[in-house]
Parts: C-alpha cells; sequence; structure tokens
C-alpha cells in the first residue's frame, strides 16, 4: 500500500477511534476503572500469596478484597466529616478571605479592594464553579456507577480462571501463541507496577505531607493527605496541584505568615524529593513513555474521559503504546511514544541487550 494512503487511514482510524471512546465514555469508564480495581486487588493478592506458601490464593483476595472495602468507607467517612466540618467553620473562613483581600488592597494601593468586585471584573466563581462542576460530575459518575463497577470486578475474577484457556483457543498456533502471552504479560507487568510503585510513593508522599500539616495545625489534615494521595496518581498535574490546594487552604486559615512558608516548603520538598529521587528508581522503565507523551496523554484522555482520563491516563496510554509495537504499520508511532525507542522490550530484555558483546 502506498505509505500516503496508509498513513492517511491511520489518521482517519484515529479520529475515529477517539470519537468513539469520547462519545462511549459513560459505557466505557466504568469498565476501565473496574480492570483498574481488579488489578489492584489481584496485585495485592498475589502478594500476600507469596509472602508464605502456606497462604492459599482464596484467602489472599479474601484479605485485599477486605482492604479495599475499608479503604472505601474510610474515604466516604473522611469527605462526610470534613464537609460537616468546613460547614461548620463557613463564616470564620470567609472572615479570613476577606482580611487577606484588604491586605492585598493595602499592598496595591486599592482599599476598596474585595472579593466582589474582584469577582464582577474576572468572574472569578463562573470559572470556580466551571472546574469543580467538571470534578463534581467525574466523582458523581463513579458514584453512580459504583454498583455496576463493583458487579464488573466480580465477574471479572469469576473470568480470571478461563482466561489461558480462551488464549489458546484465540491462537491455536504456538507461536503467536507464545507471542500474545508475552505482550499480555508486557501490558500487565507495566500497569501492574505503575500501579504498585505510584501507591508506595503516593503514600510516602501522604504520611510526610499529613506529618507536616498535622504538626502546623492546618484543618481537615486527615482530608488534605487523602487528596494528596489520590491526585499523586495524575502524572505532573497531579504532584502540582497537591501542594497547591492545601497551601491555598492555609492561606485562609493561617494568612500570609511563617506557619504557611513552612507548610508550603514541607509539602513541596516532599513532592521534589521523593518525585525525584526516589521514584524514578523504583519505576525503572517500566512505563516507558517520554514526558512529552505524558503530557499529551493526560490532555488528550482528560478531554475525553474527565476526571477518569487524567487518572488512567498513563497506564492506558503504555498499553496502547505496547500494542501499537507490534504491527510494523504502526510500529513507528509505538518508537515515537516511548522514551527510549524500544517500547516492546521489558527491563530484562533491555538489560540483556546491553549485557551482549559488541563485535
Amino acid at each position: 500500500m502506498d505509505t500516503t494512503i496508509r498513513s492517511c487511514l491511520l489518521v482517519l482510524t484515529f479520529i475515529a477511534v477517539t470519537a468513539c471512546l469520547y462519545f462511549t465514555r459513560d459505557l466505557i469508564t466504568p469498565f476501565a476503572i473496574a480492570i483498574f480495581i481488579w488489578l489492584i486487588i489481584d496485585t495485592f493478592a498475589r502478594w500476600i500469596d507469596g509472602l508464605s506458601p502456606k497462604i492459599p490464593y482464596w484467602a489472599a483476595l479474601i484479605v485485599a478484597v477486605l482492604t479495599v472495602i475499608a479503604a472505601i468507607a474510610g474515604i466516604i467517612i473522611i469527605v462526610a466529616d470534613t464537609t460537616v466540618s468546613v460547614v461548620d467553620d463557613y463564616p470564620r473562613y470567609q472572615e479570613r478571605i476577606s482580611e487577606i483581600f484588604s491586605w492585598v488592597g493595602s499592598l496595591t494601593g486599592q482599599e476598596n479592594l474585595s472579593f466582589t468586585s474582584l469577582n464582577e471584573r474576572f468572574g472569578i466563581m463562573d470559572k470556580v464553579q466551571s472546574g469543580l462542576s467538571g470534578l463534581l460530575a467525574s466523582v458523581q459518575g463513579v458514584l453512580s456507577n459504583f454498583m455496576l463497577i463493583a458487579f464488573y470486578v466480580i465477574f471479572l475474577f469469576a473470568a480470571q480462571s478461563s482466561f489461558p484457556k480462551k488464549m489458546d483457543d484465540l491462537f491455536p498456533d504456538i507461536h503467536r501463541r507464545a507471542q500474545a502471552q508475552k505482550v499480555g504479560e508486557r501490558i500487565r507487568h507495566s500497569v501492574e507496577k505503575y500501579i504498585g510503585v505510584q501507591t508506595i510513593i503516593s503514600l510516602m508522599q501522604t504520611v510526610v505531607s499529613y506529618i507536616a500539616m498535622a504538626a502546623l495545625g492546618l484543618d481537615n489534615a486527615l482530608f488534605w493527605a487523602l487528596v494528596i494521595f489520590i491526585l499523586n496518581y495524575i502524572p505532573i498535574v497531579g504532584g502540582l496541584a497537591a501542594v497547591a490546594l492545601p497551601c491555598m487552604f492555609g492561606l485562609v486559615q493561617f494568612g500570609v505568615s511563617p506557619r504557611l512558608a513552612i507548610l508550603a516548603g514541607a509539602l513541596f520538598g516532599a513532592q521534589f524529593v521523593i518525585g525525584n529521587t526516589i521514584q524514578p528508581k523504583m519505576m525503572g522503565d517500566s512505563m516507558n513513555l517520554s514526558a512529552l507523551v505524558v503530557v499529551l496523554s493526560l490532555t488528550l484522555w482528560g478531554a475525553m474521559w474527565g476526571g477518569v482520563g487524567a487518572f488512567l491516563s498513563a497506564p492506558l496510554t503504555v498499553i496502547i503504546m505496547i500494542i501499537l509495537a507490534q504491527f510494523p504499520t504502526t510500529r513507528w508511532i509505538a518508537v515515537l511514544l516511548s522514551a527510549d525507542g524500544e517500547p516492546d522490550m521489558d527491563e530484562m530484555e533491555k538489560k540483556a541487550a546491553k549485557a551482549k558483546p559488541s563485535m
């Protein structure tokens, strides 16, 4: 086939697939979240199972499921308690916001500066409400589909035992079957390592941040620790928001003070040190995505699926990259997406290739 025709077909296919994912997002996103939760539970269960040969997989699975359920219940309790606390303290926060605007007005020579005047000029509340409505819509969508997601997870575990047989039936040829199994293992390993590393990194940053916030007396420190933990799953933007949001709340509570500066320094320091030293060593080449691709994928998936897309942007892009690398026609796309130009090689294969003596 002519190169121009092939390129046009690839562009049209990309547009069609993107449009399909966008218009069917209400149907697909619950299943995508279910797969993500299934992988978390299965990975945790296999880790527990590997601790001792005396622990059967079914017992480890029960422990993993109960842990996830307890975590979800804890999140609901923390959010509900924080909502009540913020409503009760709203008059105090409103007074602090007025004081901040008065202080800014005295610095800029605008003594009549207030939130009301700025809102009328720049439409701040409309922009904030627009951003919050998108976030709340994503959260509401997940909560409204909670039972459907739970059923998906249950049936994924029920069908898990039949996966090997289906693989044999789909690929009767032993060589194609081996290649398909290799691709599946590569995808599973990359996603599992991403989930595991991001969970550990998020826990480390959350614990350090919570200690700093609690020590400085930030209101609802447990809620902000939960926000930091969740946001750290979103590449790049999540880490920035995990620092900015508690600091903005600290500005309202503390005002411009040394305590606010210490809070900002502690949160940013935790993000910087852990994100630039520990995380790269733990993550290794499991994702193998260039920084530009991470940003673009975050933008694309976020535009298509909202908060869910931003949350799952990195693993979804890795899956697409690995699949595209298996076909000669689309391999060049996978090479562009990858960080090192080797999209279909895992870490062990790369180490083996580097260890071969040169001729």
